[in-house]
């Protein structure tokens, strides 16, 4: 398995910090309040799990296919 890769390590960063701005942001718009009254500390870790869960899924697929942190041959790391 390639787990030690550069490519790998730059393409899952890419999925793990879209993933938390997902989060923060779907965590914000549900709420539909201003920035300036949100609970930054709940955003927070609601954004982090997302992150780790992202983070988990790439390992996931790099240990099923071996070929990159998606299931698909869309990020091929070869």
């Amino acid at each position: 398995m390639k787990f030690a890769t550069r490519k790998f390590w730059k393409a899952t960063a890419e999925r793990v910090i879209s993933s938390i701005a997902g989060g923060a942001l779907a965590v914000i718009g549900a709420g539909q309040f201003g920035v300036l009254d949100a609970d930054w500390q709940t955003i927070g870790s609601i954004a982090l799990g997302s992150g780790v869960v992202s983070l988990l899924k790439a390992f996931a697929a790099q240990g099923a296919t071996g070929t990159g942190p998606g299931l698909t041959n869309a990020e091929k790391l070869d």
